[in-house]
Protein backbone atom coordinates (compact mmCIF):
# COMPACT_ATOMS: atom_id res chain seq x y z
CA UNK A 1 0.00 0.00 0.00
CA UNK A 2 1.22 3.71 -0.89
CA UNK A 3 0.36 6.67 1.23
CA UNK A 4 -1.52 9.23 -0.11
CA UNK A 5 0.43 12.32 -1.25
CA UNK A 6 -1.27 14.87 1.23
CA UNK A 7 0.27 13.01 4.45
CA UNK A 8 3.63 12.65 2.22
CA UNK A 9 3.49 16.47 1.62
CA UNK A 10 2.91 17.19 5.34
CA UNK A 11 5.37 14.86 6.68
CA UNK A 12 7.92 16.19 4.82
CA UNK A 13 7.01 20.59 5.88
CA UNK A 14 7.52 19.44 8.94
CA UNK A 15 10.60 17.65 8.83
CA UNK A 16 12.06 20.91 6.92
CA UNK A 17 13.60 23.91 9.26
CA UNK A 18 12.04 27.07 9.12
CA UNK A 19 15.36 28.60 8.85
CA UNK A 20 15.65 26.40 5.97
CA UNK A 21 12.59 27.17 4.61
CA UNK A 22 13.20 30.95 5.20
CA UNK A 23 16.69 30.93 3.76
CA UNK A 24 15.39 28.72 0.39
CA UNK A 25 12.72 31.65 -0.30
CA UNK A 26 13.89 34.36 -2.78
CA UNK A 27 10.63 36.33 -2.77
CA UNK A 28 8.21 38.42 -0.92
CA UNK A 29 5.80 36.41 1.29
CA UNK A 30 1.98 37.46 1.85
CA UNK A 31 0.92 37.19 5.55
CA UNK A 32 -0.78 34.00 4.48
CA UNK A 33 1.83 32.45 2.95
CA UNK A 34 4.10 33.24 6.34
CA UNK A 35 1.54 32.46 8.94
CA UNK A 36 1.47 28.81 7.03
CA UNK A 37 5.17 28.43 7.66
CA UNK A 38 5.13 29.84 11.09
CA UNK A 39 1.80 27.80 11.81
CA UNK A 40 -0.16 30.56 13.01
CA UNK A 41 -2.87 32.70 11.89
CA UNK A 42 -2.50 35.41 9.10
CA UNK A 43 -4.30 37.33 11.75
CA UNK A 44 -2.19 36.94 14.43
CA UNK A 45 0.32 38.27 11.63
CA UNK A 46 -1.34 41.20 11.10
CA UNK A 47 -1.73 42.15 14.32
CA UNK A 48 2.43 42.20 14.56
CA UNK A 49 2.30 44.33 12.08
CA UNK A 50 0.05 46.78 13.22
CA UNK A 51 2.18 46.85 16.72
CA UNK A 52 5.46 46.91 14.57
CA UNK A 53 6.54 44.03 16.57
CA UNK A 54 7.69 42.24 13.12
CA UNK A 55 9.58 43.77 9.99
CA UNK A 56 7.34 44.25 6.88
CA UNK A 57 6.81 46.17 3.34
CA UNK A 58 3.51 48.29 2.66
CA UNK A 59 3.29 48.76 -0.76
CA UNK A 60 0.27 50.06 -1.69
CA UNK A 61 -2.31 48.44 0.68
CA UNK A 62 -0.43 45.38 0.46
CA UNK A 63 1.81 43.93 3.26
CA UNK A 64 5.23 41.66 2.18
CA UNK A 65 7.66 39.94 4.28
CA UNK A 66 11.58 39.53 3.27
CA UNK A 67 12.27 35.74 4.47
CA UNK A 68 15.50 36.74 5.47
CA UNK A 69 14.33 39.72 7.98
CA UNK A 70 11.69 37.08 9.01
CA UNK A 71 14.07 34.76 9.63
CA UNK A 72 16.85 36.90 11.42
CA UNK A 73 13.54 38.14 13.59
CA UNK A 74 12.68 34.72 14.57
CA UNK A 75 16.83 34.41 16.10
CA UNK A 76 16.19 37.82 17.44
CA UNK A 77 12.93 37.48 19.63
CA UNK A 78 13.04 33.52 20.14
CA UNK A 79 14.02 31.81 23.47
CA UNK A 80 15.36 28.66 23.57
CA UNK A 81 14.68 25.50 25.97
CA UNK A 82 17.01 26.36 28.82
CA UNK A 83 16.17 29.82 29.11
CA UNK A 84 12.16 29.06 29.48
CA UNK A 85 13.36 26.32 31.93
CA UNK A 86 15.31 29.03 33.94
CA UNK A 87 12.35 31.28 34.04
CA UNK A 88 10.19 28.49 35.14
CA UNK A 89 12.28 27.25 38.33
CA UNK A 90 11.62 28.89 41.40
CA UNK A 91 13.85 31.77 42.91
CA UNK A 92 16.76 30.24 44.65
CA UNK A 93 16.97 33.35 47.42
CA UNK A 94 13.75 33.15 48.73
CA UNK A 95 13.74 33.03 52.71
CA UNK A 96 12.81 29.41 54.35
CA UNK A 97 10.08 29.15 56.92
CA UNK A 98 12.72 28.05 59.57
CA UNK A 99 14.00 31.85 58.97
CA UNK A 100 11.02 33.50 60.19
CA UNK A 101 11.70 33.27 63.78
Amino acid sequence: MSTSPATTAAASECRSDIFDQLSQCERLLTAKELAGMLAISPKTIYSYVERNMIPYYRIEANIRFRARDIANWLRDHGCSRLEVLEQARPATNRVSPSAWR
